[in-house]
């Protein structure tokens, strides 16, 4: 069984104010992601062991493209995977699907990447600048402020969600 972080990257890892200041900071893949948030997570995966599924809207580079990044980056942990996209006709077709609702767009992508691969998974949290996500997933989300990226408060409210004794 394995710990997963549903990982959003703008707002999270690349916060607003960060943005604005370091505009010029980037390489290939886009901006350089703030070290503070960056090192918040690392305690993160430290911490919990958890490996990343990529939620955000940055997962239209491919998994391959965001490993290689987070590879050269330094970045902590391992990315596994990217939620679905949204509407994917598998979903559609084989799955009750009847919350699908733009309201809960990233929750309803958690939700498909779930039902393919949840069985081996022990706790999850999503770590997002939005909320939509799903009723049920409330539980496991923790909202991060878009103009500060994850904070150390923060870093401790997802390892606690992680290491959560099971129910």
């Amino acid at each position: 069984m394995q710990k997963v972080i549903f990982l959003d990257i703008d707002g999270v890892l690349n916060p607003k104010y960060w943005r604005k200041e370091n505009n010029h900071s980037q390489d290939q893949y886009g901006n350089v992601f703030n070290p503070d948030a960056v090192a918040n997570l690392a305690e993160i995966i430290d911490k919990t062991g958890a490996k990343i599924v990529i939620s955000s809207s940055w997962k239209c580079m491919g998994l391959t493209k965001l490993q290689q990044m987070w590879k050269r980056r330094k970045l902590p942990g391992e990315i596994i995977d990217v939620t679905p996209d949204y509407m994917s006709d598998d979903l559609l077709l084989n799955e009750d699907m009847t919350e699908l609702n733009y309201l809960y767009r990233r929750g309803c992508e958690i939700k498909g990447w779930m039902i393919q691969h949840g069985k081996d998974v022990s706790h999850y949290a999503i770590i997002d600048d939005m909320d939509d996500i799903l009723p049920e997933q409330q539980d496991h989300l923790i909202w991060i402020d878009p103009h500060d990226g994850i904070t150390s408060f923060n870093a401790k409210q997802i390892i606690a969600t992680l290491n959560m004794p099971p129910h």
